[in-house]
């Protein structure tokens, strides 16, 4: 059986102007994973990349680890939700970052704040009563993700997949017969840089393993392992 390997990018740039942007330790995740994979004899037949600057800059920190540059092709399907805008349609005067970030910065618990509010406007999106004031609907994006999902697996072979946490989710969700709700539940626990494999042949697609982060565990380093 072929090998599709997911791969979330690196840490971006949360709380920044641009988020779309690796941290300096977001590459060096990459990295590693680049570095763990040339050590265990591991030779990708394919490289994919989502449209987004993460995806690219993840896969390009991943060669710069494995040593050898590979050919990178783009799928524009495999971008990520646009999570701005879920979270402006929820809590419309966080578009201005300033309201966001003064809010944040008043509360004992930034990050256990900023993810119960975006837990509450991933759950509109997913309600399907408001799809119409979304840029993108759940419906909508779930169907884009899954038809990229068909494309890998329809051009054969193994392939490295850099996209983002809410793209693996739903083909975790597919795979597993999960429900809307399970797919943010899994969403939120995928790593940086973390590696699902699916293995598929034909009709036949399985779960093989699930937000690996082997390549970084082996550091025994918590500060490498990061959510956001």
């Amino acid at each position: 059986m072929a090998s599709l390997y997911l791969i979330r990018h690196g840490q971006a740039s949360f709380g920044a102007e641009n988020y779309d942007s690796l941290s300096e330790l977001g590459k060096d995740q990459c990295r590693r994973l680049g570095v763990w994979w040339r050590e265990r004899g591991h030779s990708p037949a394919r490289v994919l990349v989502g449209p987004m600057l993460r995806h690219r800059q993840s896969a390009e920190a991943f060669m710069a680890g494995y040593g050898q540059s590979l050919e990178m092709v783009n799928l524009d399907g495999l971008a990520e939700f646009d999570h701005e805008n879920v979270l402006e349609v929820y809590r419309p005067d966080f578009a201005d970052k300033s309201v966001m970030a003064n809010f944040l910065a008043t509360t004992p618990s930034p990050r256990q704040a900023f993810h119960r509010i975006f837990t509450e406007a991933v759950s509109r999106w997913h309600d399907g009563r408001f799809d119409g004031e979304y840029s993108e609907s759940w419906p909508h994006f779930k169907a884009r993700v899954l038809a990229s999902f068909d494309q890998l697996r329809s051009a054969g072979g193994d392939a490295l997949v850099f996209t983002s946490g809410g793209v693996v989710s739903v083909m975790v969700q597919k795979v597993l017969s999960l429900t809307d709700a399970n797919s943010f539940s899994i969403n939120a626990t995928i790593h940086n840089s973390s590696v699902t494999r699916m293995l598929y042949r034909a009709d036949e697609t399985s779960l093989h393993s699930f937000n690996s982060t082997a390549h970084l565990d082996v550091h025994n380093d918590a500060h490498l392992l990061t959510y956001r």
